[in-house]
């Protein structure tokens, strides 16, 4: 299968060297000139538990690629998307799938007005990857991978894509709670990206706090009653476990997350498609979400700072997982 992996940053590098072991035809497209550069003319350097690897695969920029594809998977960062798929909206045929397993609320919308829902896939993925330098990423164990055609339908077409993402050992699975999935990593997200950030520190911290369940409960609470408004029933004793989880440091408790990166490194952060997004939804259907719309506020108090506070900025001692977005896309544009 000929595929393009939209936004090459860890996840993509990850997902798209996979697919190209498994005998397939790739291209990686990034915004990022020095990672694109060192694909090109030093292989895509890839390391494993087990072993370092280097692939040499092709990689370029939105608007230098060429051809059309049979499948696009959309890894961009969500305030990216809409700027990568219209650089690359020449990559996309008349039968060309479009699979987005991006974090956050409103990148199914955004790619809407570009591919048609029969040709468009979401999905949501558990694996972690960790971006190293330019042209270098840590593949972290193993994880799995739910998709679901965004109407509903199970063509040929996305049997097809599920063959080939398992051939490439993804663990695919075709699910119609795919949705829900979604909903349940931006609840996920809305309370440890943003709750890290506010606080300066690990997903640990955060945990270590006494009262966090309230906080939890708060945050969580607001957003299941907006979900259901969306026609998106969620189960609460899934979220808060899914977040829990996590502060075991032999998780991912010592975990900084992306956007704590991206306030400290001046890049903005995906704040308009977590708390924000259920702060829009909410004012649609007149529901109060007076905590996230708290939450949100302070992010974007803190995005407009110079934000030179004191921070060990050791950001190799800590795991990047896709609950939490890794760092692949922070350095695409």
């Amino acid at each position: 299968m000929k595929i393009a992996i939209a936004g090459s940053g860890a996840m993509g590098c990850r997902f798209g060297s996979m697919l190209f072991e498994a005998g397939n035809e790739v291209l990686l497209v990034d915004r990022w000139e020095t990672h694109v550069k060192k694909i090109r003319e030093n292989g895509l350097a890839i390391k494993k538990e087990d072993r370092n690897q280097v692939l040499y695969m092709d990689a370029s920029l939105p608007e230098e690629s060429e051809g059309t594809f049979d499948l696009v998977i959309v890894f961009t960062k969500s305030m990216q998307t809409d700027e990568m798929v219209k650089s690359c909206r020449h990559l996309i045929g008349d039968h060309t799938r479009v699979l987005t397993l991006q974090n956050g609320l409103g990148n199914i919308e955004t790619l809407e007005t570009y591919v048609p829902k029969s040709r468009l896939l979401a999905g949501v993925t558990t694996f972690g990857t960790e971006l190293l330098g330019p042209g270098h990423i840590q593949a972290l164990g193993t994880g799995h991978v739910h998709i679901m055609q965004v109407d509903g339908g199970e063509s040929e077409a996305v049997k097809e894509i599920c063959a080939v993402m398992n051939a490439a050992g993804m663990n695919v699975e075709v699910s119609r709670d795919v949705l829900i999935s979604i909903w349940n990593k931006v609840a996920f997200n809305a309370v440890l990206n943003t709750l890290c950030t506010i606080i300066n520190d690990t997903v640990s911290a955060v945990g270590s706090y006494q009262q966090i369940d309230e906080v939890i409960n708060a945050i969580v609470d607001e957003i299941i009653v907006v979900a259901e408004a969306e026609g998106i029933n969620l189960n609460k004793e899934v979220i808060v476990k899914m977040i829990v989880d996590v502060f075991d440091p032999k998780m991912s408790g010592n975990h900084l997350p992306s956007m704590v990166q991206d306030l400290h490194s001046g890049r903005p952060t995906e704040i308009d498609y977590l708390n924000g997004a259920i702060v829009e939804k909410a004012k649609r259907h007149n529901i109060a979400v007076p905590t996230n719309e708290l939450i949100y506020h302070l992010i974007r108090m803190l995005e407009g700072e110079d934000n030179e506070k004191n921070i060990d900025h050791r950001s190799s001692r800590y795991v990047r997982c896709s609950l939490c977005h890794d760092v692949s896309d922070e350095r695409v544009s």
